[in-house]
């Protein structure tokens, strides 16, 4: 069978597909997954007889074998699809001939049709199989999807009816849930089998059983409710009445029938209808009230706005926010009583603005020429009028009332307006023609500020008054205007520095002068003119008085710039800039008010610019100075008194250009000073000596670097200092840098004595047998030790001497002294060490353990006998202090 018949069969099993699933939905996925691998092999099939049709001869056979195989594969896959089939459409059979008995009761003729349908035999699945098959499948699955569509269509209807009647109910009395469960927790049908919806009307007419067993109560419980709703209702008309709501004609008839008849009412469908024509009532009264406070607030605000009145919060309440969206009688009652009692504070406020629009109009009448009122007492009685029709007027009327008032207040303000605008503009040709002379005192600034001429007629009248009595007195203005200005230039005549300022008095004289004359004249053209021939001759005046601050600054500068030569000091190249700008400000002042600009620049650049860097460079190199000569004194240069005049020009420095070239002279003096260089190539020979002398103890120590460069050093001295030079400076480095040699070997000999004392100290003592106890004899005994035996008191002092030592000299000196003592005590020592051996012929005898008489006897005899073997006193003498410290150490160990 080619693709074109096979594409046909296809299609009917997918038709039939469609009836199954029209029989059970939930067979949509199962059946498509099975169609879709069908026409997936019947896709492979296709393509494997277009590629036959396109293959050359030797790949034919090929391929035609292919195509044979899928059509085999084709022809199995669809024969097991249609017994698949056939087994779904057998099982659904059944499944509805299950509910015959139920299904009898609701549909007797279609059940009988049903009952004559027998499913027929599915074979191997074959074409003719398919096709009995088929045929049975459309004629079945037609049948259910009649049955199916009447019973959904029942179901429904007694679904919406139990709906209803449970919410009817559930308003009145309450509903056992569990007795109508189905009924509220069913939504649709859509989707349920013929099983399915059997199940769900059975339950749904027990259900109504139910609810019909609690009809009665239900209607006496809506009968009771129907009374208590329609009273309310009438006294929401009643309510409403009284605020001024217009409802129709009947509508309270309407009202009255309907209480009668609900008393009367004997069943439950009667008292439902009547339950609905309440409803009807309800709806009505609310649609009126949302109409009127609908229309209440735009008709009030439309009203105010085409009067021209703001409905801004200051002026107009804010209407209440009110919802017209619920179609609560009650709540919509109470909206409607907050919009009545905002049209009475909307009146309230319409009156207070018309009283105060009436107020204007009235007090425009106090001053009729200026607001252009011809009929005072007309105006006067519609003012009277109006305010008597105020008090009983409606917004309507307020409103009227209003814009007639506005009116006139309008023109009254025009007329006011166009009067300001007149004298302001005779104030302004005054002040243009007076602005020429002034410069600082401008007479068009002090023009009283109209606010853009806006405001009321008062405001208005006001103004109009204030800038008439200026116009008027304009002569005075511009007078006060000239001695401001003329007071303005002395004030700032006044601020240039002491120093200067006789310069300028000529100018203050002057303009104190012009202004007494002023002050004598009342005609505007001669104030004009007087005060235009004093800033004339001023500027005239001006140019000498700068020309003579910058001559008199060029003085000081050249007398300041001589002096500083002198003292070999060249200016700084700032400074030099600072002389051409100040030389390059031009003297010509092009108003008075830039001539103390002009001065003050002049003495800003000269203290600032000139003076200050000029001091600048005074203190730099009097500190360097002061430096150098303290670091000169500290190594013994006498130069207390130039270190005195240093320290006073550091506490003291010069505020002016020429003390400050004074203070450089001194400067200069110092350091060219014959006396102070003296001072230092004396300390410079001095430190040379030392040097020189302290060479010999750096050889024998074995220092041949610091020998080397000490040498040179003392070779390159004498050259130095023998050249000849006016300035101190060269000589003082030379100082310094020997006092720092100096300093640097006072600390090496330092270093060697701390040295040489530890080697000395272990040296002694590997000599001496007894140096520890000669050692304790000296310190209980140092002073007549250091007189008898030896001077150790002595040389101990030289020892620390040395160490505090500062001056290079005075260390040699205790450094030789200390080395030849030293040998002598090495000596000594040796010495005294054969005096001890001779202690054990006078120790011989003595018991630590003996009585202290006993020990003292034998020390008196001990003392005699050594006195009398020895007649020098320095061995007698330690002998017997040797031999009471060996007893005093015996006792000690005995304890």
């Amino acid at each position: 069978m080619d693709s074109n018949k096979w594409r046909r069969e296809l299609d009917r099993l997918s038709e039939m597909k469609s009836m199954l699933v029209i029989l059970n939905p939930a067979l949509e996925e199962q059946t498509s997954r099975q169609l879709r691998g069908l026409y997936d092999i019947f896709a492979e099939l296709t393509r494997l007889e277009k590629e036959l049709k396109d293959a050359g001869f030797l790949k034919k056979r090929k391929v035609s074998s292919q195509v044979e195989d899928a059509e085999k594969n084709l022809e199995e896959e669809f024969m097991r699809i249609v017994r698949d089939f056939g087994e779904l459409l057998r099982m659904e059979h059944r499944r509805t001939l299950s509910i015959r008995e139920k299904l009898q009761s609701y549909k007797p003729a279609e059940t009988k049709k049903l009952l004559t349908m027998s499913m027929p035999s599915i074979g191997a699945g074959d074409l003719t199989d398919f096709q009995n098959l088929y045929d049975f499948a459309k004629n079945f699955s037609e049948l259910y999807k009649m049955l199916h569509k009447d019973l959904a269509s029942q179901a429904k209807e007694l679904l919406d009816e139990n709906k209803r009647i449970v919410e009817t109910y559930e308003r009145h009395v309450t509903i056992d849930r569990g007795e109508v469960s189905t009924t509220i927790s069913t939504e649709n049908v859509v989707g349920l089998a013929i099983a399915e919806l059997m199940i769900l009307m059975e339950k749904i007419q027990n259900e109504r059983v139910y609810l019909d067993g609690r009809k009665d109560e239900v209607g006496r419980m809506l009968s009771a409710s129907l009374m208590s709703d329609i009273d309310s209702l009438q006294a929401s008309v009643d309510t409403a009445t009284k605020l001024g709501l217009d409802l129709p004609m009947d509508f309270s008839q309407k009202i009255r029938v309907l209480a009668r008849d609900s008393s009367q009412a004997e069943n439950l469908t009667s008292l439902l209808s009547l339950e609905s024509q309440l409803h009807s009532l309800r709806l009505q009264m609310a649609s009126i009230l949302q109409d009127r406070i609908i229309n209440s607030k735009h008709e009030v605000t439309s009203s105010i706005v085409e009067g021209g009145i703001p409905t801004s919060s200051d002026v107009i309440p804010q209407p209440p926010a009110v919802s017209t969206e619920d179609q609560d009688v009650p709540s919509l009652l109470s909206s409607y009583q907050e919009m009545v009692e905002w049209e009475s504070q909307v009146k309230i406020a319409l009156k207070d603005k018309v009283e105060e629009t009436l107020d204007e109009v009235e007090k425009a009448t106090d001053y009729p020429e200026d607001t252009g009122i011809d009929d005072i007492v007309a105006v006067r009685q519609f003012v009277a009028d109006s305010k008597g029709e105020l008090e009983n007027a409606g917004i309507e009327d307020m409103i009227r009332i209003y814009i007639d008032a506005e009116k006139r207040q309008e023109a009254y303000r025009k007329n006011l307006t166009e009067e300001i605008r007149g004298y302001m503009t005779r104030f302004n040709e005054l002040a243009t023609s007076a602005d020429r002379v002034l410069d600082y005192a401008q007479l068009s600034k002090k023009a009283p500020k109209v606010e853009d001429l806006e405001g009321g007629v008062i405001y208005l009248h006001q103004s109009l008054v204030n800038l008439r009595n200026t116009v008027e007195s304009g002569v005075a203005t511009f007078r006060e205007a000239c001695e401001q200005e003329i007071d303005a230039i002395i004030q700032d005549l006044q601020t240039i520095k002491p120093a200067y300022a006789e310069i300028f008095m000529p100018l203050i004289v002057k303009l104190d002068e012009g202004k007494a004359g002023i002050e004598k004249l009342d005609e505007f053209s001669e104030i004009r003119s007087e005060m235009r021939t004093i800033k004339d001759s001023i500027l005239a005046d001006a140019k000498d008085a700068l020309e003579n601050l910058r001559y008199r600054l060029g003085v000081k500068i050249r007398l300041a710039a001589a002096k500083l030569m002198g003292a070999g000091v060249e200016m700084p190249p700032e400074v030099q800039e600072a002389i051409s700008e100040l030389n390059n400000i031009g003297v010509v002042a092009d108003t008075v008010f830039s001539l103390p600009a002009k001065a003050r620049k002049m003495v800003e650049i000269y203290e600032k610019k000139i003076t200050g860097k000029v001091i600048d460079k005074l203190n730099e190199e009097v500190d360097e100075l002061t430096k150098s000569f303290e670091r000169a004194a500290l190594v013994g240069v006498d130069l207390n008194e130039e270190l005195a005049i240093l320290y006073n020009l550091q506490e003291n420095p010069p505020d002016e250009l020429e003390d400050a070239a004074d203070a450089f002279d001194k400067l200069s003096a110092l350091t060219t000073s014959e006396s102070i260089q003296t001072k230092i190539i004396e300390r410079a020979n001095e430190a040379h000596r030392q040097i020189k002398d302290a060479v010999s103890i750096f050889e024998e120590q074995g220092m041949p670097d610091f020998v080397k460069r000490l040498k040179a050093l003392l070779e390159k001295v004498p050259k130095t200092l023998e050249q000849e030079s006016k300035y101190v400076t060269e000589a003082l480095d030379v100082c310094l840098t020997l006092a720092n040699i100096q300093d640097e070997m006072l600390g090496v000999i330092k270093d060697i004595a701390k040295k040489d004392r530890e080697e000395y100290e272990t040296k002694i003592k590997e000599e001496s047998n007894y140096y520890s106890t000669i050692m304790r004899v000296y310190k209980k005994h140092p002073e007549e030790f250091s007189k008898h035996i030896f001077p150790m008191t002595k040389m101990l002092s030289t020892e620390e001497n040395l160490s505090e030592e500062g001056r290079l000299d005075k260390a040699l000196e205790y450094f030789n002294e200390l080395e030849k003592m030293k040998e002598d005590w090495m000596d000594k020592a040796s010495t005294m060490d054969q005096w001890h051996k001779t202690l054990r012929m006078y120790m011989s005898g003595f018991s630590a353990s003996a009585s202290a008489d006993d020990r003292a006897k034998f020390m008196e005899d001990a003392k005699r006998k050594i006195k009398e073997t020895y007649s020098r006193e320095d061995i007698s003498t330690y002998l017997t202090w040797a031999l009471e410290e060996i007893v005093q150490t015996m006792m000690e160990k005995r304890g």
